[in-house]
């Protein structure tokens, strides 16, 4: 191209903004995405949605000038950079389109957009140098190339540095969250704001699905439950200031995490439960119980904690764009095993919670560990197989067959959403119901988990019923389908039992066992499925009240793939219409009355529903009782011979 050309010093000016573009694009893809490396990707951004059209202009301007002068060959670098940038400006603005307004970015235009920039960029750097190192122009016009360059490098160190010192805080305390087994990676507490935001995973439109999932669930509500509020607050009046970190470590991990003392009331982190950055931000799962993890500190996009919306669409937009770091973050691979729940999910005290010594609580880990339905290979579930189902779902995080994992979490509270009137609520109850009672169908894993009730009972006499003798009719319960022990939770304050009745043919009642008063109170001797928490005096604590508890009985329930059973013993009836109507249910609510009077005690607590969890019914025949035959004993005429009085009082006796 001809050296006098009019047009050279815009093409110098254009050649300088090529290569900012061309470095800036390269060093976020070689170096580790952080905030600096994100910093230069937004300038690549910014500077190439500016340049696209006047550069486009100019190169096509320069093109045709340097056709005129000497005929463009197809090996030329210059041809070759201008498909490059013609490939790199149209898989850019799709791109920057998809990271502002859509929600999953195509890997296959990402890759493109890297691909051109790596090959063509390259081939633009050697025409850029080519074209200088044959230029007669004097040295003082390599500033016309020298500015902007430099005006983009400054911009670059200025933002870079502002940045930097913003991120700078103060040492962060040393975590202390004893009598909790939780820990940070760091060694020091976790500022909230960087557990908090799980509605911004919704309101981003990438895991939409996902959010409104979790809202009403069990998870959510962790520490904004009523009846764990209360708990709570009794604990800190009974232990003191900072006592209730030995719950917060799975209930409000997030007031734990960023050094709270946990107060009494429910504060902000507290109605976060376990969001969803804390749950994902997990690592190194421990078995002991007690919250036994480690919780790491996400590495925060840019702006992603800005007051802007408008800046937190940026930060949205290049999570987007390179999710690489977000993907490290929230790597859900470690949170798929069953040691990831146990953390939560297996409890106990010690001696610096009760003062006392070492009690075996809750243990649903060890449950499945050890039971059937996870030492069996053929059929191996794990705690996730059942509770956190497979749905298909347009969501960034779906896997190669279009579905992620349900994030409800379905178990057994078919209450509390509805009480703190959470989105989704509804919906919620109806499903924890059908889970309950065995409608749930996982496809997934129906080849090995059977349908039908999760426990099943069975009816039958000892012997046949008889009119006016005793009845003795076994009820059998097995754990068909529950992975863990049933029930499970908190034993001291659920309750489950079996309710048997027996009806003759005209309905009238015959026996009955385990039904309830006006007061919600079980009448009648039947089985309950529960435990009762012991004091030191051997009281039992019906307030939950753990930092007392030192001990338990009467606990009885059925370990997965195991049975249990009892007997109604009852006299039937003479007269009655047979066949006797029996019928046997297990029931199931969240809190027993004695326990919903201590922990609620001067109000009115909330009505907790009962779910029937299983039934069976049958019709036994009765027997007519049979009648003792009298014997006559032939007249006799006793006129012609009298008997001494002595030979009759022997007789007799």
């Amino acid at each position: 191209m001809n050296n006098d050309s009019a047009s050279l010093p815009a093409l110098r000016r254009a050649s300088a903004i090529f290569i900012f573009l061309a470095l800036s694009g390269l060093i976020p893809w070689l170096r580790r995405y952080g905030v600096i490396s994100q910093w230069i990707l937004l300038l690549h951004i910014i500077v190439g949605l500016a340049a696209v059209a006047p550069l486009t202009m100019i190169f096509i301007k320069h093109g045709r000038e340097a056709d005129r002068d000497k005929p463009t060959r197809w090996w030329s670098a210059g041809l070759w950079t201008g498909i490059g940038w013609a490939a790199l400006s149209l898989s850019g603005l799709w791109l920057v389109v998809q990271g502002i307004w859509g929600v999953f970015v195509r890997y296959r235009i990402h890759s493109l957009h890297i691909f051109a920039g790596v090959a063509f960029g390259a081939a633009g750097l050697v025409h850029i140098g080519y074209g200088f190192a044959r230029s007669k122009f004097v040295p003082g016009r390599y500033a016309q190339l020298a500015r902007p360059l430099a005006l983009c490098i400054l911009i670059f160190a200025v933002g870079a540095a502002s940045i930097e010192i913003t991120r700078r805080q103060g040492t962060l305390a040393i975590a202390n969250f004893i009598p909790s087994n939780a820990r940070t990676d760091t060694g020091r507490v976790i500022p909230a704001k960087m557990l908090l935001g799980s509605e911004s995973c919704g309101v981003s439109g990438c895991h939409s699905t996902i959010y409104e999932e979790w809202v009403p669930s069990a998870h959510h509500f962790s520490g904004a439950d009523p009846f764990y509020a209360v708990i709570k607050a009794n604990y800190v009046k009974a232990q003191g200031t900072g006592a209730g970190k030995y719950c917060a470590g799975c209930h409000e991990p997030i007031s734990l995490m960023s050094g709270e003392n946990i107060p009494a009331h429910t504060s902000p982190t507290s109605q976060a439960g376990s969001s969803c950055v804390f749950c994902h931000a997990l690592r190194n799962p421990d078995v002991k119980g007690n919250a036994n993890y480690v919780a790491t500190a996400p590495n925060p996009y840019l702006f992603e904690f800005s007051s802007s919306p408008a800046l937190r669409k940026v930060s949205q937009a290049l999570i987007r764009l390179h999710p690489e770091q977000h993907k490290l973050d929230y790597d859900a691979q470690h949170s798929q095993s069953i040691e990831f729940c146990g953390t939560c999910h297996k409890q106990y005290l010690d001696k610096r919670v009760n003062g006392w010594g070492f009690v075996q609580l809750q243990n649903q880990y060890d449950d499945l560990k050890n039971g059937p339905w996870y030492t069996d290979e053929s059929r191996r579930l794990r705690c996730q197989s059942c509770h956190m189902r497979e749905v298909a779902a347009e969501d960034p995080a779906r896997n190669a067959r279009g579905v992620i994992h349900e994030h409800r979490i379905l178990a057994s509270n078919a209450f509390v959403p509805e009480m703190l009137h959470l989105p989704g609520a509804g919906r919620q109850i109806e499903l924890v119901k059908q889970w309950l009672t065995g409608q749930a169908v996982i496809p997934e894993i129906a080849r090995v988990w059977p349908a039908g009730p999760i426990i099943t009972l069975s009816l039958a006499p000892e012997n046949p019923l008889v009119e006016n003798r005793m009845a003795d009719i076994q009820a059998l319960v097995i754990n068909t389908k529950v992975g863990h022990a049933f029930p499970t939770g908190p034993l001291d304050v659920i309750q489950s039992w079996l309710e048997f009745t027996a009806t003759d043919d005209r309905g009238r009642p015959v026996f009955a066992a385990g039904t309830l008063d006006a007061d919600g109170r079980l009448q009648g001797k039947t089985v309950e499925y529960r435990s009762f928490l012991l004091d030191r005096q051997a009281q039992v604590l019906y307030n939950h009240a753990l930092w007392d508890a030192v001990g338990a009985r009467d606990k009885r329930t059925v370990l997965p793939g195991a049975s249990d059973s009892t007997e109604f013993r009852f006299r039937v009836p003479r007269g009655v219409a047979g066949p006797l109507h029996c019928r046997l249910r297990l029931l199931y609510r969240k809190f027993n009355p004695d326990s919903l009077a201590a922990i609620f005690p001067n109000t009115t607590p909330p009505p907790v529903p009962i779910t029937e969890i299983s039934s069976f019914s049958v019709d036994l025949p009765v027997r007519p009782a049979k009648r003792t035959a009298v014997l006559r004993q032939p007249q006799r005429d006793l006129s012609a011979r009298r008997f001494p009085a002595s030979s009759v009082i022997g007789s007799a006796r």
